[in-house]
């Protein structure tokens, strides 16, 4: 039945069929994250780079002496066209210490862990893509992100599954989507892909 399924599509973002075929078993998931997935940087939109550094002090507050204080260096200094941010362009975190700019000796990002404790609400300053992880958007489709597939189990899916990738993200989504967007994607599972999710 799935492979006859039409493409979802909200806000103008089609929704890969991974999202409903393939998940996590047991108690897997993102809420297992390693961190590993943050060490070498990030993509983030230029407004989100100028977000993050109108609140350097902030931030800055909630690092650790394995982390570079002088917010001139958090950033990479080339800037590139991706239509997929909402500027149309994007810049990556810099690398510095073998981890990224933003990343604690524990494996916290500092960006969450300063919007978490001033109450600005976790996801509040940290880039998109850090959030979706190991979600991603590329050329306007929501999709898996194999890069440390096999490698993690936080960053590993499969078949059977559990729980499928789109409900293991639901937060994630939700604040890409709203939860309107995931009840269509709850929806669209129901409809199209529930009696076969078990199917290799």
């Amino acid at each position: 039945m799935s492979d006859q399924s039409p493409f979802l599509v909200l806000d103008g973002k089609t929704i890969s069929p991974t999202l409903f075929t393939r998940g996590y078993c047991g108690e897997g998931g993102p809420c297992t994250c390693s961190a590993a997935c943050c060490e070498g940087g990030v993509y983030a939109d230029l407004q989100e780079r100028d977000a993050i550094l109108s609140h350097a002090a902030l931030i800055r507050r909630h690092m650790d002496e394995t982390q570079e204080g002088d917010e001139r260096k958090w950033f990479e200094s080339e800037e590139y066209d991706d239509p997929d941010f909402n500027s149309g362009r994007c810049v990556g975190t810099a690398v510095i210490g073998g981890k990224c700019a933003f990343l604690d000796g524990k494996g916290r990002c500092s960006i969450q862990v300063a919007s978490t404790a001033e109450g600005l609400g976790r996801w509040a300053l940290k880039p998109l893509y850090c959030v979706l992880y190991p979600l991603e958007i590329s050329n306007a489709v929501v999709d898996y992100d194999p890069m440390l597939h096999g490698a993690h189990s936080c960053c590993t899916i499969g078949t059977p599954f559990d729980v499928p990738l789109f409900e293991a993200c639901r937060a994630e989504l939700e604040h890409l989507f709203t939860r309107e967007g995931v009840q269509a994607m709850q929806d669209h599972f129901q409809r199209f892909y529930h009696s076969d999710r078990n199917s290799p």
